[in-house]
C-alpha cells in the first residue's frame, strides 16, 4: 500500500496529464473552446506570479546563460530542420523557446535546492521571451503566414504582463485579503487539465480533417520535442556548474508550455503546437522520475 501512494504522490500529476490528452484527442469537437485557451492562461499566471519574488542578491550568473541557451536551442532547432519542412522547424522553435516554467522553483523546493534560482530564472526568461517571439515570429513564418510584430506582441504583452502586474497589487492588499485570494491557487491545477483538454481536442480536430502531413511527420516531430528536452535538461546541467546543476537544468528543461501553445494555436497552426504538446509529457515524466529518485535516496 505505501508503494502504490508513493507512486501516486510522484507519478499522479504525469498520468493525469496523459489521460487528459488522451480525453482531449477522443473529443475533438471540444475544438470550439479554443478561445478559453487565453483568459485561462492568464488566470494560471495571476496565481502563480502571487508567489513569485526577485530578490536581486540572489541572482546568479548562470542564470544569464540559461537565458541565452534558452533562445539558441530554439533558433538553431529552428534553422536545422528548416530544409526539411518549415512546419517541422516551426515546431520546434516554439517547443524550445518556452521560458522557464512557474513550477519549476515547486520543483526544486521538492529536491531542497536553491529555490531563489529557479525564481529568478522565471521572471528573466519570461519577460524576455514574451519580447523575443513575437519579434522573431513573424520573419520565421516566411511567406507562410503574414503578421505583424505588433500582432503577436500586444496579445502576448497583455497574457505574460497583465496577470503579473494584477499580482503586484495583490501584494498591497490587507493580509486577510490576500489570503483570500491566495485560496485559489487551488485551481491552477484543474485550469490546467481544462487547457490541455481543449488543446488536445485542438490538436485532434486538426489532425483529422485540416492535415494534410503524414503520421511520420507527427513522429518526427515527437521525435525533435524529445531530443530537445533532452539537451536543455543536459545542458542545463553543464551551465550550472557543481553548485547549481540541478537548478539550471530544470530551469532549462522544464518549461512554461502552455504560453508557446497558445502562441502556435492563435497565429500558426495546431500542428507546430504538437511540439509543446509532446515536450508537456516529457518533462513531466522526467520531473517525476527525478522527485521519486530524490525521496528514494531520503529514505
Amino acid at each position: 500500500m505505501t508503494n502504490i501512494v508513493s507512486f501516486l504522490k510522484t507519478q499522479g500529476k504525469g498520468l493525469s496529464l496523459l489521460f487528459t490528452m488522451v480525453i482531449g484527442a477522443l473529443v475533438p469537437q471540444a475544438h470550439v473552446l479554443s478561445f478559453l485557451i487565453q483568459y485561462l492562461l492568464i488566470v494560471m499566471l495571476f496565481f502563480a506570479f502571487l508567489d513569485i519574488e526577485f530578490k536581486p542578491q540572489s541572482f546568479q550568473k548562470s542564470v544569464l546563460w540559461v537565458l541565452i541557451a534558452n533562445v539558441a536551442v530554439a533558433f538553431v532547432s529552428y534553422f536545422v530542420l528548416l530544409p526539411l519542412d518549415l512546419t517541422l522547424a516551426l515546431a520546434a522553435f516554439m517547443t524550445a523557446i518556452a521560458p522557464t516554467a512557474i513550477a519549476a522553483p515547486v520543483i526544486i523546493g521538492f529536491i531542497e535546492r536553491d529555490v531563489e534560482y529557479a525564481v529568478t530564472s522565471v521572471i528573466l526568461t519570461n519577460i524576455a521571451n514574451a519580447i523575443i517571439v513575437p519579434i522573431a515570429l513573424p520573419s520565421l513564418l516566411g511567406a507562410e503566414v503574414q503578421i505583424s510584430v505588433w500582432e503577436v506582441l500586444r496579445p502576448v504583452l497583455v497574457v505574460m504582463f497583465v496577470p503579473l502586474i494584477l499580482s503586484r497589487l495583490v501584494s498591497h492588499l490587507p493580509a486577510d485579503a490576500q489570503g483570500f485570494i491566495r485560496k485559489g491557487k487551488v485551481t491552477s491545477f484543474p485550469i490546467w487539465l481544462v487547457n490541455l483538454f481543449i488543446i488536445s481536442a485542438n490538436a485532434s480536430d486538426f489532425l483529422r480533417n485540416g492535415n494534410t502531413d503524414s503520421i511520420s511527420t507527427l513522429a518526427i516531430i515527437a521525435l525533435s520535442s524529445l531530443v530537445i528536452c533532452v539537451i536543455n535538461f543536459g545542458v542545463g546541467a553543464l551551465l550550472g556548474g557543481r553548485t547549481h546543476w540541478q537548478e539550471a537544468s530544470q530551469s532549462l528543461g522544464q518549461k512554461n508550455l502552455s504560453f508557446v501553445v497558445w502562441i502556435a494555436l492563435t497565429f500558426i497552426n495546431p500542428l507546430v503546437a504538437m511540439g509543446p504538446m509532446f515536450y508537456i509529457l516529457y518533462h513531466h515524466l522526467y520531473n517525476s522520475w527525478s522527485i521519486y529518485q530524490f525521496e528514494r535516496r531520503r529514505v
